[in-house]
């Protein structure tokens, strides 16, 4: 079995220009160097899901599940669409797929008592096992004024999964460094953290991180950004994550964001083909780890 567990899905009407632009810069920048193109003119093929695209990648790579993560970006600048519609139209789109697609909300806690109000929704509508959020639109996890949010978070015993690493655009990396999580994980022994990308440039804060408390994980995605140039690179990054976080860490794509350098087939080929580890390890990483966390 395979799970994707850093998946996205969204329309454009949800994303504020600034985070498109921000994300998509080098191909805009293209453009407008060889086609005279504006930015904000030209919808790109990771500006939209497409109605079964994310489905039709997974048959590809024969991906069973895929977690989907919502991003809120709507307090960095204007959107057409509210986060509340966008998560209701994500548990909706995810609920058409039947299992193969499990929704996380996706909410930034600065929104206070409409953050908690949310999550709590979609509890108790959809049965929702986890949320995504992104420090770097301005918040620090170990500000006071976020304990309400993550206390919830405890109580419902949901898996919190965070961006870390770089971040783009008006987004401020050094929110999203893991040691600021460990006042929140020390207290709160029901949660599950969930540091994406390996904890990017901060991964050996993630190490450390990990190797204190128990309830810390970890995903693997945006690797690909070392492929197909230094393959490599992710290789050994693969290799010492499976020696230092062996029952903790899970692969994950970032779909659709790096599909136009290298699509989400030839990442799951890479990591079942390559010689980072042991096929029992490989079993872990796939699906084995997230499917264990999920049921504790």
């Amino acid at each position: 079995m395979i799970i994707d567990t850093h998946v996205h899905i969204w329309k454009r009407s949800m994303l504020p220009d600034v985070m498109l632009e921000a994300y998509l810069e080098p191909l805009i920048l293209l453009d407008q160097m060889f086609f005279g193109g504006k930015p904000g003119e030209k919808d790109w093929l990771t500006s939209e899901t497409e109605p079964g695209e994310p489905l039709r990648s997974m048959d590809v790579a024969k991906i069973d599940r895929s977690v989907i993560l919502p991003l809120d970006f709507g307090l960095v600048g204007p959107v057409k669409e509210g986060i509340e519609q966008y998560n209701d139209w994500v548990f909706e789109y995810c609920a058409s797929f039947g299992d193969r697609l499990i929704p996380f909300v996706g909410v930034d806690p600065q929104r206070g008592p409409e953050a908690l109000r949310l999550v709590n929704k979609y509890v108790k509508s959809h049965d929702a096992k986890g949320v995504k959020v992104y420090p770097s639109t301005g918040w620090s996890p170990s500000d006071p004024k976020m304990t309400p949010f993550f206390d919830l978070i405890d109580d419902l015993g949901l898996v919190l999964v965070t961006h870390a690493g770089a971040s783009w655009g008006p987004l401020n990396d050094e929110l999203s460094r893991p040691e600021l999580f460990h006042k929140v994980v020390a207290k709160r022994e029901r949660m599950k953290l969930v540091i994406a990308h390996l904890g990017g440039k901060y991964r050996e804060e993630l190490y450390k991180l990990a190797s204190e408390k128990h309830n810390v994980y970890a995903d693997c995605s945006a690797l690909q950004g070392w492929l197909p140039s230094q393959p490599e690179m992710a290789e050994a990054r693969l290799k010492e994550a499976s020696e230092r976080m062996p029952d903790r860490v899970f692969f994950g794509s970032d779909w659709p964001l790096f599909d136009l350098a290298y699509c989400q087939a030839n990442w799951v080929e890479f990591v079942q083909g390559t010689r980072w580890g042991t096929d029992e390890a490989k079993e872990r990483l796939l699906s084995g780890n997230f499917l264990r966390m999920m049921k504790a």
